[in-house]
Order: C-alpha cells, then structure tokens, then sequence
C-alpha cells in the first residue's frame, strides 16, 4: 500500500459499554474476538464518530446485547489512518464504489488484516455497516498490536450518559 494513503486522525470518539464491561482506561477497550475488521486474536479497539452511532453499533452484535450501558466519550489520536470512505483510497486499493462491500466479513478482515500486517498504517476510518446511507459518519478501528501506544492514541476516556433498554432474548 502506497503510504500516502494513510494520515494522521484526531478526533472525538465514542463507545458504549455494558456495565460488567471495564473501562477504566483505554486499554479497557482493546478486544481480540472477531469481528468485521479483525480476526480472532488481532488486538483492536472499535470506535465510533458519533454517540447515536456508538449505540447503532453495540446494538449490531446480538451476544453483546445488554439492558443498560454507559457511553463513554473520548479522544482519539491515530498517527497514520487509512480512510476507507475515501474514493481515492478506495480505488488505490481497488475496492468498489458501492459500499455494500462492507457487508462482507470475510472480505474486510482480509483488507484489514493486509493493512495491519503491511505496517504502514496504525488503523481505518470506516463506513458504518449500521449506517451506510450516510457516509459521513464513521467508526474508527485502532491496531492494539501494540498496547502501550494505545494509551497514547486513545486519552481522555470519560462516561457521558448511560441507559437501559429492555432485550429480548
């Protein structure tokens, strides 16, 4: 990958979490199960641009479900991203233009895992799977390979609002 893909972020973040789930740091925030832009055991901390979109996305994964959660806003400081909404980017890295790409798991991991493994970035701004239809909001994924610079990257983790909701289960 053309390093002049990537750049650095700065920007506000936000996450939900369930109660029994810590957060009393940003390393609180690094998991290894997988999901849509990593494989089990890759180190990743998934973030959102906005709160309504941190709540969209926790609500995506059904076995993480939760009656309350508390949001928690924070800064996000990535020294080289890749944007994946970027058309450039997107055609550099031969992907379509239409993002129903994104849908695809299998497809993503393999994108994300490249990206990592490449070393020439330290994370992506994504399209939302939860909100396709508007590409100007986003989710951040970090690269925790490294989980002393997390700490660095990801500061000013602080509980903004909490709520409950009734799951069916």
């Amino acid at each position: 990958m053309p390093e002049s893909l990537a750049g650095p972020l700065r920007t506000q973040g936000f996450v939900c979490r369930g109660p029994d789930q810590p957060a009393d740091s940003s390393l609180d925030l690094i998991s290894d199960k997988p999901n849509r832009w990593n494989v089990e055991g890759e180190p990743t901390v998934y973030l959102s641009g906005d709160p309504a979109l941190a709540l969209i996305e926790s609500g995506r994964h059904p076995e993480d479900l939760v009656d309350r959660f508390r949001l928690f806003e924070l800064v996000v400081r990535v020294p080289l991203v890749v944007d994946l909404r970027d058309e450039a980017v997107r055609a550099a890295l031969e992907l379509p233009d239409d993002l129903a790409w994104i849908l695809d798991r299998d497809r993503t991991q393999k994108i994300a895992q490249a990206l990592r493994h490449a070393g020439s970035c330290d994370g992506l701004v994504v399209p939302s799977a939860g909100a396709l239809d508007q590409p100007d909001r986003f989710n951040v994924v970090v690269f925790a390979d490294r989980p002393a610079r997390i700490a660095r990257t990801v500061t000013d983790l602080r509980a903004v609002g909490e709520a409950a909701l009734p799951v069916e289960r």
